[in-house]
């Protein structure tokens, strides 16, 4: 039987930013490279054959400067990949960016956050 299912929107998210930047997913490595993008997906929704996925990118780096540019070029790169339509990624739309803050674990980095709606179509796998 041939179902829909779901694509690893972290990892396709992470491959489309590598070539141009240190991005991971989780859990994002002890000893990790600076500036770089953690890729979370928190949360979605379905419509027949086409994912929402709501995803979360967290910028690392040592000032907030360059955490903030790291995350803006990160939105900018997803959203050329998506309008290329060369990959699963369909569109990329903002929905809140800019929170600074620091690092949770490692106060003395700077920390800026993006929510994104990201819209992907399901891939067809083989099931018995």
């Amino acid at each position: 039987m041939r179902i829909n299912i779901s694509i690893d929107i972290e990892d396709i998210i992470r491959r489309a930013l590598s070539s141009h930047m240190t991005a991971y997913c989780r859990p994002l490595p002890k000893n990790f490279s600076l500036p770089s993008i953690l890729v979370q997906k928190v949360g979605g929704s379905d419509d027949a054959t086409i994912d929402s996925f709501e995803v979360v990118l967290d910028s690392r780096a040592d000032t907030e400067a360059a955490a903030d540019e790291t995350l803006r070029k990160a939105i900018g790169i997803l959203k050329a990949v998506a309008g290329l339509q060369t990959t699963e990624l369909r569109h990329v739309s903002v929905n809140s960016s800019g929170s600074w803050g620091s690092d949770p674990v490692r106060p003395e980095l700077a920390m800026c956050s993006a929510r994104l709606t990201v819209v992907a179509h399901q891939t067809k796998v083989e099931v018995s």
